[in-house]
C-alpha cells in the first residue's frame, strides 16, 4: 500500500544558530510521529495542525500520516515511522479493537492515544472524558426540548457508529442527559458504519422514513460529521425543519450550522472540545515520556457548550 507521510521538519532557532566546537556533534531534534484519523475530517486536521504548531514552538520534528479511517493504512503509517526513526507516536486511528495490531506493527516507543484509546501500547490518553461531554450535550438538547416543547416531541434519535467503547460512553452520556430533562422518551438508534457525513446520510434517511409526519425530532450526534449527515438526509427529503440537533466536537465545518447561517436553523448547540488545543497536551506528554518522566494516564481536554449565543465570543468573527 502506497503511503505518503507528510513530513514537517522543525528545529528550534537555538539549535540552528548554535556555534559548536570543531568536530562537535550537534544533537538531532526529537522526532515524533502523528497518525491522523483522516485528512478528510476537518476536526482531525485541526488537531494535527495544533500538534504541528506546538512542535514548531518546541523545536520538535513531526512526521504525519493520514490513516484515512483505515486500519491497514494506520498499520502502514506506524511501519513507516520505524524507518523514520520516531521517538514517540501520537496515535489517532479509528478502531480501538484493532489497536493491538497497530501497536505491534510500529516501533517500540511511547504512544499517546488521541481521543480513541489504543491498548496495549498507549501510555497516555489525550482527549475528552466521553460520558461527561456526552451528558453536557444531552442536557443541552433536553433543556431545549423542555423549554420549547414541554418535552412533547415525536422522537429522540441517537447517531453513533458502535465501534469504540469510549464513543459508546459518549452516546450513553448524551442519552442520559436528555432523559434527565425529558424522562420517558424512547431512543431510536441510527448506526452508520463510520463516524462520517457520507456514511450517515443513507441510514438516517431510512430511519427518518419510519417517522412520517413527525415534526419534532430530537437528534443526538456523537460528532459534527454525523450531525451534518443527518441534516443533508433531511434536506434531501424536504424535512429540514423537523430536526433539532446537538452535536459534539465543534469542528470548523459545524460553525455555519451553529451560527444559523445555513438553511438549517435548528442546530441547538455543540459541545466544544477545542481541537486546536490538543497539541498543547499531546506534545508535552510525548516529550516527557521520551525523557523518561512520569505523565498522568489521562489528559482531558476542556469542553463546554457552544451555541449561536456564545460562539463569537469563543471564536471571534465566526458568524460573519
Amino acid at each position: 500500500m502506497k503511503i505518503l507521510p507528510r513530513i514537517l521538519v522543525i528545529m528550534s532557532t537555538v539549535g540552528l544558530l548554535a556555534v559548536t566546537a570543531p568536530g562537535a556533534a550537534v544533537a538531532a531534534p526529537i522526532k515524533i510521529g502523528f497518525v491522523n484519523l483522516a485528512d478528510s475530517i476537518p476536526y482531525a486536521v485541526t488537531v494535527e495542525q495544533g500538534v504541528e504548531a506546538v512542535a514548531k514552538k518546541d523545536g520538535v520534528q513531526v512526521v504525519t500520516c493520514d490513516s484515512n479511517l483505515s486500519v491497514p493504512q494506520a498499520i502502514s503509517c506506524v511501519q513507516a515511522f520505524k524507518s523514520e526513526g520516531v521517538q514517540g507516536i501520537a496515535d489517532y486511528q479509528s478502531d480501538q479493537a484493532a489497536a493491538p495490531r497497530v501497536c505491534a506493527a510500529g516501533p517500540k516507543v511511547p504512544v499517546v492515544a488521541v481521543d480513541i484509546e489504543q491498548p496495549p501500547c498507549e501510555k497516555v490518553y489525550v482527549g475528552v472524558s466521553n460520558y461527561t461531554v456526552g451528558h453536557v450535550g444531552g442536557v443541552m438538547l433536553g433543556t431545549y426540548a423542555k423549554s420549547h416543547f414541554d418535552c412533547k416531541v415525536n422522537a429522540l434519535m441517537s447517531i453513533n457508529s458502535p465501534i469504540n467503547p469510549g464513543v459508546i460512553q459518549r452516546e450513553d452520556g448524551e442519552i442520559a442527559g436528555t432523559l434527565a430533562e425529558c424522562p420517558g422518551l424512547k431512543v431510536t438508534k441510527v448506526e452508520p458504519t463510520t463516524y462520517t457525513t457520507a456514511d450517515t446520510i443513507a441510514p438516517f434517511t431510512d430511519t427518518l422514513s419510519r417517522f412520517p409526519g413527525a415534526t419534532r425530532i430530537l437528534v443526538l450526534a456523537i460528532n459534527d460529521d454525523v450531525a451534518i449527515g443527518a441534516v443533508k438526509a433531511a434536506q434531501s427529503v424536504g424535512r429540514l425543519n423537523d430536526l433539532y440537533i446537538v452535536a459534539q466536537g465543534a469542528s470548523s465545518d459545524a460553525y455555519p450550522y451553529i451560527c444559523h447561517t445555513t438553511p438549517f436553523k435548528n442546530w441547538v448547540g455543540d459541545v466544544n472540545y477545542n481541537p486546536q488545543d490538543y497539541g498543547k497536551l499531546i506534545v508535552p506528554a510525548l516529550l516527557n515520556l521520551i525523557h523518561g518522566k512520569s505523565v498522568p494516564a489521562f489528559e482531558y481536554v476542556q469542553a463546554a457548550p457552544l451555541t449561536a449565543a456564545n460562539i463569537d465570543s469563543v471564536f471571534p468573527g465566526t458568524c460573519k
